[in-house]
């Protein structure tokens, strides 16, 4: 029979070339068949409902249709290479009339949009003979997607392990302290290339003290337990430069095949950057403890100096017969300015090694500025002169000089602002090996002062003792145009208090 004449199933039965019985059991079973005939289009004759399902084309006609046009594989390497493959396999059968697998291929298939599915398959191709010619080829595929893909996602994912494990493998025979690695594990405990020897216990030797009693006995447990049973252990190993690693064990006991000895087999993990960086935070989180609490200190001695200072002006002023309103409002101003530049000291403040300090240049600079403001006199009119270096002051001695200094240029503003002549205030300090010296030169006002600031006692009383507590000295002496303060803290008092 001519394979032109095979137009339908029926037709295929009748001719006895396919028993319809095998037709009959085709067509119900749950695997993709289909029959094409062996003219040089492979012209499609049938197909059972298992294969339009799988190849998700239900309802579409292909009967009479080439193969490859019914269902054209995709223009890459690999549907090239199925297609060629079912070609060649056809030309064979047809000159050997035996049946043969292939697979698996990935031939992809259209879906309902037209978009190319990934698809692989196993076949099974069968010649259908009649008067000893092959007329047609049945194919029975299996849908093998899901297979292969697994398949790959687990060679992947062992040879991401395999190539993990290979850096830092090693095998360990307890009886014979044998210890096979690979040499980035002689890295990790600072060994050179051959240092260490074949055994266990010169790596042994290496671990910290604090953490060997744990190895072992970690050693001995997984020994013990049932097969299966994972070993894991964190343990530190100083290293003869003077650094540390971290590192950590995960092992279990297996069976050698070469030599059926029972041996602990795992890798190496150098956690040393991890913990590394969990130390630094585990650091800063202490520093930032210490900065609150610190904080919390400095603001307390704060508040308790300000109370004072605010109850020795209400003891002064109640020590008067009568209180003069406008007096009242000049000891709150005074107050007012003592608070201030305590505040400022605080606001330079900065946290290092667990200590607060003030540089000396930002705290006169920030008492300048206020003065200036307060006043309402330029830069010109009181002038800065500051070192060229710097040098840290602990926070105690900083809120102390700060008061000073305020009660200081305090006095210069009330005698030497000349709104008519100019006013000419000038501070200067310097820096030695021994001493900061702080000196404050005013020119006398002629005219009467612009900057009404009143007069207390507590001024002289708080220079007297805060100039005391720094250990210093403090000078005042005037002549017929200029009053003139200096003061001067030995450095040995700095440097022992840093």
């Amino acid at each position: 029979m001519a394979i032109s004449d095979i137009e339908a199933t029926d037709e295929v039965i009748a001719s006895g070339a396919v028993d319809g019985l095998i037709f009959e059991a085709l067509a119900q079973a749950p695997f993709a068949a289909l029959l094409f005939g062996t003219d040089a289009d492979l012209t499609l004759l049938w197909r059972n409902q298992a294969h339009a399902v799988m190849s998700d084309s239900v309802g579409r006609a292909v009967q009479h249709l080439p193969l490859f046009e019914a269902f054209p594989p995709s223009d890459d390497g690999e549907g090239a290479a199925a297609k060629a493959a079912i070609e060649h396999s056809v030309r064979r059968i047809k000159k050997r009339g035996t049946a043969e697998s292939l697979g698996p291929y990935r031939y992809d298939l259209h879906d309902r949009s037209g978009a190319y599915v990934e698809h692989h398959w196993e076949m099974t191709m069968s010649p259908v003979e009649q008067d000893g010619n092959v007329v047609a080829i049945l194919q029975v595929a299996k849908d093998v997607t899901r297979d292969v893909l697994a398949a790959r996602l687990s060679d992947s994912l062992k040879r991401t392990a395999q190539s993990t494990a290979a850096v830092s493998y090693f095998s360990y025979d307890r009886e014979t302290d044998v210890f096979i690695r690979s040499p980035v594990v002689d890295a990790m405990f600072g060994f050179a290339e051959g240092e260490a020897g074949p055994n266990a216990q010169s790596f042994f030797a290496r671990v910290h003290p604090d953490d060997l009693p744990g190895v072992y006995e970690e050693v001995e447990r997984v020994f013990n337990a049932q097969r299966g049973e994972i070993a894991s252990f964190d343990y530190r190993v100083p290293l003869p430069n003077g650094a540390e690693r971290f590192l950590r064990i995960r092992a279990e006991v297996a069976t050698d095949p070469d030599d059926r000895r029972e041996k602990l087999v795992g890798t190496f993990v150098d956690l040393t950057d991890l913990e590394e960086n969990r130390q630094s935070l585990a650091r800063a989180l202490e520093l930032q403890k210490a900065l609150v609490s610190e904080a919390n200190h400095r603001i307390k001695n704060s508040l308790a100096i300000a109370t004072s200072m605010l109850r020795l002006e209400q003891n002064e002023l109640q020590r008067r017969e009568t209180i003069d309103p406008s007096e009242a409002a000049g000891a709150l101003a005074s107050a007012g300015a003592r608070i201030r530049a305590i505040s400022d000291a605080h606001g330079l403040m900065q946290m290092d090694q667990h200590r607060t300090s003030v540089f000396l240049k930002s705290l006169v600079e920030r008492l300048a500025t206020y003065a200036r403001q307060s006043a309402g006199i330029s830069d010109n009119e009181l002038s800065l002169t500051l070192p060229r270096s710097d040098i840290a002051l602990d926070s105690d001695t900083a809120i102390t000089l700060g008061m000073i200094l305020n009660e200081i240029v305090t006095n210069a503003l009330k005698y030497g602002v000349e709104r008519d002549t100019g006013t000419e205030i000038r501070l200067s300090v310097d820096l030695t090996d021994t001493e900061i010296a702080i000196v404050l030169e005013n020119q006398k006002a002629t005219e009467r002062r612009a900057v009404d600031i009143p007069s207390t006692k507590l001024g002289s009383m708080l220079v007297a003792q805060l100039t005391e507590n720094l250990d210093a000295k403090i000078k005042s002496e005037e002549t017929v145009d200029v009053y003139r303060t200096r003061l001067t803290i030995p450095m040995s008092y700095i440097n022992g208090r840093m």
